[in-house]
């Protein structure tokens, strides 16, 4: 064991001196025992009990353990929201899967209907995995998400482009799942007819080549006969 000077014993015990508190420490200990005080004799009041030493200790950390459950609690919520990124509707924590999107939307200042046609391609995307995936518990309850979201972007339509845009190409998709065809569907097939006739009326005042135009012309049939979803996908071939 390494011996210790009287010299070296002093000087260590001077270092002592210039220890001091943390000032969030010392502004809450004073506050303690001011608070719990004894009155002067002189007023006749029976003076007040003395704080004790675990007192102090309580009022010290009882700030920390505070922080601490918050901590945890944080650290559920983050847990929860991040295991439910990865549910399909009809899943338990579905909903908060959904909370967290519109939550991510409004953060970074979406509009209401750039909210929806996000909305509609994750809801279609997630209509093409649990198909794949063979999970027909979920279908029905993923069919109901993107016919509630077409329902509103029907009802609420668009001139924006690049949205219609958008909207056809996530419509395209959804005509590619196998065993779900929507296109009868009431909602689904007036957001068809809606996007059809938007991309129709652009394409007829852009400049097109001989077979764009007889491309063109069978789109029109078809939406003349009320084959929303087959004029759609000639008008996107002819945009591709």
């Amino acid at each position: 064991m390494t011996k210790i000077t009287q010299k070296q014993l002093i000087e260590s015990l001077s270092q002592l001196k210039e220890i001091k508190p943390r000032k969030e420490w010392a502004v809450l200990l004073k506050s303690t025992l001011l608070e719990n005080k004894v009155p002067s004799r002189m007023t006749g009041v029976a003076p007040a009990q003395k704080a004790s030493f675990m007192d102090i200790l309580s009022a010290v950390f009882a700030p920390r353990k505070l922080a601490y459950s918050f901590a945890v609690v944080l650290f559920l919520i983050v847990g929860v929201f991040g295991f439910a990124s990865n549910t399909m509707p009809g899943d338990l924590l579905f909903p908060v899967k959904k909370i967290a999107e519109q939550s991510q939307a409004a953060l970074i200042g979406q509009t209401s209907l750039n909210r929806d046609v996000v909305a509609l391609s994750n809801r279609i995307n997630d209509l093409v995995q649990v198909a794949k995936e063979g999970k027909v518990d979920n279908i029905p309850s993923a069919i109901n998400e993107v016919t509630e979201i077409a329902k509103d972007l029907k009802n609420n339509p668009t001139t924006d482009s690049q949205a219609i845009k958008n909207i056809a190409s996530s419509l395209k998709t959804l005509a590619d799942v196998p065993g779900t065809d929507l296109s009868e569907n009431p909602d689904v097939k007036d957001l068809y007819k809606t996007v059809a006739y938007n991309q129709i009326n652009d394409l007829e005042s852009t400049t097109l080549t001989q077979e764009q135009k007889n491309a063109l012309t069978d789109a029109e049939n078809l939406y003349n006969q009320g084959k929303y979803m087959d004029a759609l996908e000639k008008v996107l071939m002819i945009n591709n």
